[in-house]
């Protein structure tokens, strides 16, 4: 059995949960959710069951079989970062782990897994549970439609809780990063039209060099995963550094589709700054993007 530490946004538990499957799959075992996460981050919530996605969740008596049997032992081993845990894997660094698929079958997962390397022997079967579990609302049917007629391109604005909570880790893109990717797209593609995803799309009208442009601001709330899709469905993406556009344009079918992802995804000063020194804390983006993106 392969139990999986799930966390984070919507982004981060697509990613996570690829790793898990594809490691459950090459083994031949069953993979587990811990959602525990989910219950001391208020901010943040389980997404997933908004997907065709096979979702089986671990009881807390398994995951402690794996983390410790008593409250002060799981205190402790978190944290000592499960170093004195056999059967836990913590990622080791942001980088793709190279002998990911030799590790055991029975783990506890702890980690990110940000590279499609994790999962690219399953890629179509993550395509087909990518998808909605739901039909999509007229509003979002029409889109798709509009979106399937014309030389349609997502462009994502993260701000949000990059402005201030993770304004030091991440940090906004810059409006140079938006106009280069906008030359770029209409250097390349015939009459594009541009859909705007972001959680800030007043400041997005703003400052967006765009004549003609489509703002999604309709799809909040429980509601807002439906803008990846969305994002899938355009011809060509322009990315933020965001696990949620990363997705939106990963599952973009299109064979000649043009992705364009920015260079900087986390900011210098964050890890090099004066931080604890964890192997954990190397965020090299290498494995990140599909070499067929272009980076500015």
């Amino acid at each position: 059995m392969i139990i999986l530490r799930l966390r984070g946004g919507l982004g981060n538990q697509l990613f996570q949960f690829a790793a898990g499957k594809a490691l459950a799959l090459h083994h031949n075992t069953s993979f587990k959710l811990d959602l525990y996460f989910y219950s001391t981050h208020r901010n943040r919530k389980f997404e997933l069951g908004n997907f065709k996605i096979p979702i089986e969740l671990a009881t807390r008596d398994e995951v402690h079989e794996f983390t410790g049997s008593n409250p002060l032992v799981r205190f402790l081993n978190k944290r000592e970062n499960y170093l004195r845990c056999p059967s836990v894997f913590v990622q080791p660094h942001y980088h793709y782990f190279n002998d990911y698929h030799q590790l055991p079958q029975h783990l506890y997962l702890s980690g990110y897994f940000q590279s499609a390397k994790y999962f690219q022997g399953i890629s179509a079967e993550i395509r087909q549970w990518y998808t909605p579990l739901k039909p999509l609302d007229s509003v979002n049917e029409r889109l798709v439609n509009e979106i399937a007629s014309v030389e349609s391109v997502s462009l994502h604005v993260r701000r949000g809780d990059y402005v201030n909570q993770y304004a030091s880790f991440f940090g906004t893109i810059p409006e140079e990063y938006y106009r280069l990717a906008i030359q770029k797209i209409n250097e390349r593609i015939k009459n594009p039209k541009f859909f705007v995803f972001s959680d800030d799309i007043d400041w997005c009208r703003k400052n967006l060099p765009i004549d003609n442009a489509v703002f999604i601001d309709h799809n909040k709330g429980d509601d807002s995963f439906k803008d990846l899709l969305l994002m899938s469905h355009c011809k060509h993406n322009i990315i933020a550094n965001s696990s949620f556009s990363w997705w939106g344009a990963w599952l973009n079918q299109n064979p000649e589709k043009v992705v364009i992802a920015p260079q900087v995804w986390f900011r210098e000063s964050y890890y090099k700054g004066k931080v604890a020194v964890y192997a954990s804390r190397i965020y090299n983006t290498k494995d990140l993007i599909p070499e067929e993106w272009i980076r500015l």
